[in-house]
């Protein structure tokens, strides 16, 4: 091979190696934008997280505050509700002090008719029964029922000779109060057992 062919070969193959080059550059070029594209994104949404983390705290704050200032509203409604809720029952009671009132009034001056007191101390007895009542305050003191433990208080059992008698409340010794369905006081009774004669 002459020289002159063999450079021409080089020739050749060199401009296929510089183009391949060049095309390795530009490559290499359209890389090194689309990652200075991408680190740009990137520290935007960077930015964006730290704006959005920002945001968060302050609504978080925002909402602990408005947290603090209900539960600072509702104490006070409470603290209110607890210092006023008692006023319509004892506006209602007041009269019930007045009869009270007179009833020792009159037992202290010896205008004292004894069925006349005892029928007005029954009477005041009824008023505050029904006051209370419309509170949501129930009696528990009915006998001849089935003993309820959730209700009721054995202070004594009798014996029974008679089967349908077993577990019976026979009698009320001290009256039991529930108040809109929970129990204030159980009532003390006394319940009949059954036993069998031997």
């Amino acid at each position: 091979m002459n020289i002159d062919k063999k450079k021409k070969i080089d020739i050749k193959n060199n401009k296929k190696y510089l183009y391949k080059i060049k095309k390795l550059k530009n490559k290499i070029k359209n890389l090194k934008y689309k990652l200075d594209l991408k680190k740009s994104n990137l520290s935007i949404l960077k930015k964006k997280i730290i704006n959005l983390k920002k945001k968060i705290i302050n609504i978080n704050l925002y909402n602990n505050a408005n947290i603090d200032n209900i539960n600072k509203r509702n104490e006070k409604n409470i603290k209110k509700i607890y210092k006023y809720c008692l006023k319509e029952i004892i506006y209602d009671l007041l009269p019930i002090i007045d009869d009270l009132k007179n009833a020792l009034n009159s037992i202290k001056n010896k205008k004292l008719d004894i069925n006349i007191t005892y029928k007005g101390i029954n009477l005041i007895l009824k008023n505050f029964i029904s006051i209370i009542k419309r509170f949501g305050v129930l009696i528990i003191n009915k006998i001849n029922i089935p003993f309820n433990p959730n209700y009721h208080q054995a202070m004594s059992i009798l014996n029974s000779n008679n089967k349908k008698e077993d577990n019976l409340v026979v009698d009320i010794l001290q009256d039991g109060y529930i108040l809109n369905n929970r129990l204030l006081r159980p009532a003390m009774v006394k319940v009949f057992k059954y036993t069998k004669n031997k």
